[in-house]
């Protein structure tokens, strides 16, 4: 099948590993994390090294890749709209059979309302906070010093977290087995349909990473000591302690990579490799002792912000084992999916189809990645907003609307962004200032704050709208609900 050429047939699936580091894999360079299936992935795909988050983090990502859009300027992290335009919707509509199947928690519980676009949908319980059962048993938390972790940690995630995990005693237990599992029987009794969409959320590799045992020891080995899972306090943790959660992410990492090759290898056994497309995506990276977080999330920071994105598509004879670096974003993948399925994408998408590429034509991709964390607009009326962050392959800035808040990074001297050089390079911090602006000008932003970040003072406040009609009294499930454990052991 070549659908470059316009063939009827074109499946996709689309793999999500949050919180999954690109430089963690095989096929980003990685030497040391053992992930075969992705390096043999990338040998058939098209590799984007400069892929970043734009609305940030889970849910507002979410948003972004489905509605093919940033928001107004960025999505929040809120249920997703009844009504909105997306993805599997439009696919729905020319004929596909769309299925999410998923463990991310998020999409489903708390009204979240990310089944909706889908056709069909199926959510494996058990990752993080999925409140998925109740029992009186003590609950054993895997630390004995409780003061190095915060006191949500202690009281609710943690017993949440070990109260899901006691279920997981083999390999065929755990969350992310079950979940690929779930997609292969899908495959399996659906791969008559003419063409099908399917998207598999998985929420591994992000914290609590307790990968099977034997993952973990093939980078700790006897690793005797405590097992710190999150909302942990970098400055109280032995050496040990931070090489064991490093190694336990680097475990669960490697049970994921196995976990995507047991997919493709489905994929050929019924046939369906030469007409599907995969692509494998993560949401953000996290932190692993890198200016001085550890299990934290800082989207000014490529450890974090930098993202998978990886396409192998049947047909796009020039992009198998390339490597591209133009810069794409969450926004782009919609527009780019529904050309691939010859569906011209709505006007309302934002994002930058990058088929070009793919079919090895010209294009003219994005000067500036923008990431913005989700609570842009509502934080405006209490004059605390997060920096904008602004990438063009080189420098790193951060917008702000006050001056010495700002900050610059050479990522091709500084790769580990240590040294702010804002005061050095006045022309760059101009022009990816004057791109900040434009994004949000173009991007639907409230006036506010383009002003806000254009001069430093937001203007006229009054009929300024915080947070979407409706969801005045959203919280997040996991931020209010009690905690459910009544009796606790530690080791």
């Amino acid at each position: 099948m070549n659908p470059a050429q316009g063939n009827a047939r074109m499946n996709f699936i689309v793999i999500m590993s949050d919180t999954l580091r690109p430089d963690h894999l095989a096929a980003y360079g990685n030497d040391w994390c053992y992930t075969p299936h992705a390096a043999a992935f990338a040998r058939e795909a098209a590799v984007f090294e400069n892929a970043f988050v734009g609305s940030f983090p889970t849910i507002p990502n979410r948003t972004d890749l489905l509605t093919g859009r940033f928001g107004e300027p960025i999505h929040p992290w809120l249920p997703l709209a009844w009504g909105e335009t997306t993805l599997p919707r439009i696919l729905s509509d020319h004929g596909y059979a769309t299925q999410l199947i998923c463990d991310t928690p998020h999409l489903i519980n708390g009204g979240h309302n990310f089944d909706y676009p889908f056709q069909a949908w199926e959510f494996i319980r058990g990752s993080e906070v999925d409140a998925w059962g109740m029992d009186s048993d003590p609950v054993e938390l895997p630390y004995k010093d409780p003061s190095k972790c915060s006191p949500a940690m202690n009281e609710r995630f943690g017993p949440l977290y070990m109260r899901n995990r006691r279920r997981q005693r083999v390999e065929e237990d755990f969350v992310a087995h079950k979940t690929f599992q779930a997609a292969i029987n899908w495959l399996e009794r659906n791969s008559k349909h003419e063409k099908f969409f399917l998207w598999i959320d998985g929420f591994d590799p992000h914290e609590p990473q307790l990968p099977p045992q034997h993952y973990a020891d093939l980078y700790d080995p006897g690793y005797p000591g405590d097992l710190y899972m999150a909302h942990v306090a970098l400055k109280k943790l032995t050496p040990a302690e931070i090489k064991n959660i490093r190694a336990r992410y680097a475990g669960m990492v490697t049970f994921i990579d196995k976990q995507v090759g047991r997919l493709l290898d489905c994929l050929q056994r019924l046939g369906l490799a030469q007409d599907t497309c995969v692509v494998w995506i993560s949401d953000h990276g996290t932190h692993l002792n890198e200016h001085g977080r550890i299990l934290s999330k800082d989207c000014a920071y490529d450890e974090v912000a930098r993202t998978v994105m990886m396409i192998r598509a049947p047909g796009m004879k020039q992009a198998p084992g390339r490597r591209f670096a133009e810069l794409v974003q969450p926004a782009d993948l919609a527009p780019t999916l529904l050309e691939m399925a010859r569906v011209k994408p709505p006007e309302v998408m934002q994002g930058h189809s990058f088929l070009p590429l793919l079919r090895g034509r010209a294009f003219r991709g994005r000067d500036v990645a923008v990431t913005a964390r989700c609570n842009l607009i509502e934080s405006l009326p209490t004059g605390k907003v997060a920096p904008i962050y602004a990438r063009d392959g080189r420098w790193v800035y951060a917008a702000h609307p006050d001056a010495g808040q700002r900050t610059l990074f050479d990522t091709r001297r500084d790769p580990g962004q240590t040294v702010n050089v804002i005061g050095k390079h006045p022309r760059v911090v101009r022009d990816l200032h004057a791109a900040v602006i434009d994004f949000l000008r173009t991007h639907d932003a409230p006036p506010q704050i383009v002003r806000f970040f254009e001069t430093g003072d937001p203007g006229d406040m009054t009929n300024y709208v915080p947070i979407r009609p409706g969801c005045e009294n959203f919280e997040m499930y996991f931020s209010h609900a009690p905690a459910l454990a009544t009796s606790l052991s530690r080791r």
